[in-house]
């Protein structure tokens, strides 16, 4: 567990079904109660009491079911930290395609088509979506899609200089381990990842 703030969340949920197993056994009980002792299956009172119970436990529901798995993390604030990370490409000389290039990029078939970009790092290649990556050829290196996060200007242009264009940034932001956030189950864990591919222009990238 990342933070025992999400004891908070667990103890929250098993309330919500407690609830729910309390709730429907009182209504079973009140509508006995109703046939033995009155003698009728339905009065307004009965059902007043149930609707009342029914809504109260919907906000309750519908308020954790939101908590836990619907938030937008862009929206969130201060309640996230965010993390940056920098490293400079590796081009591939890419046996048989005639160029060199930084970026592959793969399209998908069907309805929603998503592309996924891979790349070279020192050591590594990575594959990522564009569902939460993007790619920069432009001359700023921060493009629309990056711009809903924050982003060190100093160290984007030195990146910029020093690596001629060709690095990549990923941006990691993290749930702060709070009350608040535990609620959500959310306290300690990683809350979104997005990548940042920059390169000199488009001809440093290759599709399939």
């Amino acid at each position: 567990m990342k933070s025992t703030w999400n004891l908070v969340g667990m103890a929250l949920w098993v309330l919500v079904l407690i609830t729910l197993i309390w709730m429907v056994h009182d209504m079973r009980v009140r509508r006995i109660r109703l046939i033995v002792e009155e003698h009728h299956s339905f009065s307004w009172r009965n059902l007043t009491i149930s609707t009342i119970e029914l809504v109260v436990w919907l906000l309750f529901f519908g308020g954790m079911s939101y908590t836990t798995f619907f938030q937008n993390v862009n929206e969130l604030g201060d309640r996230v930290t965010q993390t940056t990370r920098y490293e400079p490409l590796v081009i591939n000389t890419g046996s048989g395609s005639g160029s060199s290039y930084y970026v592959t990029v793969d399209n998908s078939t069907g309805k929603q088509p998503v592309q996924t970009y891979t790349y070279l790092t020192e050591g590594e290649k990575y594959a990522v979506s564009s569902t939460n990556a993007t790619v920069s050829d432009g001359k700023k290196a921060i493009n629309l899609p990056a711009s809903a996060y924050k982003w060190d200007d100093k160290k984007v242009a030195k990146y910029d200089q020093r690596h001629q264009r060709a690095w990549v940034g990923v941006v990691e932001t993290t749930y702060k381990k709070t009350f608040i956030n535990g609620i959500g189950l959310h306290a300690g864990r990683l809350a979104g990842r997005f990548t940042l591919i920059r390169i000199p222009d488009h001809s440093f990238m290759l599709r399939k």
